[in-house]
């Protein structure tokens, strides 16, 4: 297993903000995984798991304890039919790519978020309220480690909802795998999905900065275009979006965050962030 000390963080979240973490452990298998789990767990050592990075923000000054970085660690990913088994470091990008090249309807607006098919569980990734699409739609049951052994949920099991799973409440359980069923799905339709989720996307300014996408689960749009001027820093909205211009720092972010909260209080929108933050 690959381990890294005092390594910064900003390095490994979409981002770019945040200090260095104590130790940094990227297992290079399913057992090199749980097993630094159970370390962690035994030593009472504070550990984190990390995908891609997607949805953090993270404390410039820095992570006390072990960050685990799942990216290689379960790479499985496999058909039999209709159902696919993938591994929770396989990236979105992998395995929407892989159900549409086998003919099979591949979620393909989940190709423009960068994250591990684990962190999209976790999270309940998906397209936003007005579409109504989210991962767990197709998917049938999660692989986990639950601190001590192996076992299966059924998708009824892990308490979906917009943004939401059993998982963001469970500390010590650990998404190894998930199966999905998909609708059969000619290659070039997805295909043709792929490019046109695509193209919108890079339209977009956000696709030119850090960011760590949506930051509220749900916000006042009017809000959000009348704040399009605050700048604080290198900080500032893009498409409703917090974005990174250069050099932006945690307490910039902090600080803008802080100040949408009011602004959607005062909307009577309900301001739950969507990221996580990590403050020590």
């Amino acid at each position: 297993m690959k381990r890294r000390y005092d390594e910064p963080l900003s390095k490994h979240t979409t981002f770019n903000i945040g200090g260095p973490v104590d130790e940094l452990s990227i297992p290079e298998n399913e057992k090199e995984l749980t097993d630094e789990v159970k370390r962690c767990q035994e030593e009472g050592i504070n550990y984190r798991i990390l995908g891609k990075g997607s949805n953090i923000l993270v404390n410039d000054n820095g992570i006390e304890g072990v960050v685990i970085k799942n990216t290689k660690a379960v790479n499985n990913i496999e058909k039999k039919g209709n159902v696919v088994k993938v591994g929770s470091s396989v990236s979105l990008q992998k395995f929407v790519r892989f159900c549409v090249n086998n003919n099979l309807e591949g979620m393909e607006y989940l190709t423009s978020i960068p994250a591990t098919v684990g962190g999209a569980i976790y999270m309940n990734a998906g397209r936003g309220k007005k579409h109504n699409l989210s991962i767990s739609d197709n998917l049938v049951s999660v692989k986990i480690f639950d601190g001590e052994k192996i076992k299966f949920l059924k998708k009824e099991d892990c308490d979906f909802t917009y943004r939401e799973s059993i998982f963001q409440k469970k500390d010590d359980w650990i998404i190894l795998e998930g199966e999905f069923e998909l609708d059969d799905q000619p290659r070039e339709v997805g295909e043709k999905k792929i490019n046109d989720r695509m193209k919108k996307v890079k339209q977009w300014p956000i696709y030119k900065y850090p960011s760590a996408g949506t930051v509220f689960k749900q916000k006042s749009s009017l809000i959000h275009r009348l704040a399009s001027f605050l700048k604080i820093g290198d900080v500032t909205l893009k498409n409703g979006k917090i974005v990174n211009l250069g050099d932006a720092s945690f307490s910039e972010v902090l600080l803008l965050i802080n100040i949408l909260k009011l602004l959607n209080y005062m909307a009577l929108t309900k301001p739950e962030l969507e990221i996580e933050v990590w403050y020590k």
